[in-house]
């Protein structure tokens, strides 16, 4: 069992989970910050995604032929992992240096989204505008209906970044012991996939007859005289 695991355990394996992880980390915490608006960040993440396997395929293209099959679904897995890093990167950030805060709303907007998303700009007690904006509603869940809303003039309580690299978020959403485990789920699928990608290909046995030597010819046409004597 344990010859098995180290099988694993290969350098195709890890170039895979190296370049996936890295590319997805960092397409993560860059849509995780403020300059990207975060009813667009699907396309920049998509695109980023996208180059992840092509760095993947690039980088290991001196290699044996890929499992492209495996290497496909770490790709798919990654995916799930760049949204994970944009998780762990605000929480990060904000468990680090935020600052709770009771805000304002000034304005709402609708997203760019299929459906119905408000985002809020928010400013603080001497109203200084908070940069980013706040993309969930206290009460509000995921995928319900008749989810609260906020409107102009309202007051909502939020943990901001001081230095405004990461959207304000409420505190309810900011927990690390959440974003850490979720993390490391997705990364083990992910490493588990690259792995398997990574293993060797079987080359297929080739099965050779002896060719019949002229010895072994006479031999046998001897044997055939010998039955042919017994039988008569």
């Amino acid at each position: 069992m344990l010859i098995r695991d180290l099988r694993l355990v290969n350098r195709l394996g890890a170039a895979y989970l190296t370049m996936l992880t890295v590319v997805s980390s960092l397409g993560g915490a860059l849509i995780a910050t403020t300059w990207i608006r975060a009813d667009v960040a699907a396309v920049p993440g998509t695109i980023v995604w996208c180059l992840a396997l092509v760095a993947a395929v690039l980088v290991t293209a001196s290699a044996q032929p890929p499992r492209m099959g495996l290497l496909c679904l770490a790709w798919l897995l990654s995916g799930l992992l760049m949204f994970a890093s944009a998780m762990g990167f605000y929480t990060a950030v904000l468990e680090a240096r935020g600052e709770r805060v009771e805000t304002t709303v000034t304005q709402v907007r609708d997203g760019t989204e299929k459906g119905r998303h408000l985002y809020y700009a928010l400013v603080d007690p001497e109203g200084t505008r908070i940069p980013g904006e706040l993309g969930a509603w206290p009460g509000a869940e995921i995928g319900a209906n008749h989810n609260p809303e906020g409107e102009v003039g309202a007051r909502v309580t939020v943990i901001r970044d001081p230095e405004g690299l990461v959207d304000p978020r409420l505190p309810d959403d900011v927990d690390g012991s959440v974003a850490v485990p979720i993390w490391l789920v997705v990364f083990t699928m992910t490493a588990v996939a690259c792995m398997l990608a990574g293993r060797p290909l079987r080359a297929k046995p080739v099965v050779r007859r002896p060719r019949a030597t002229s010895e072994t010819g006479r031999s046998r046409a001897r044997q055939r005289r010998k039955r042919r004597l017994r039988q008569s």
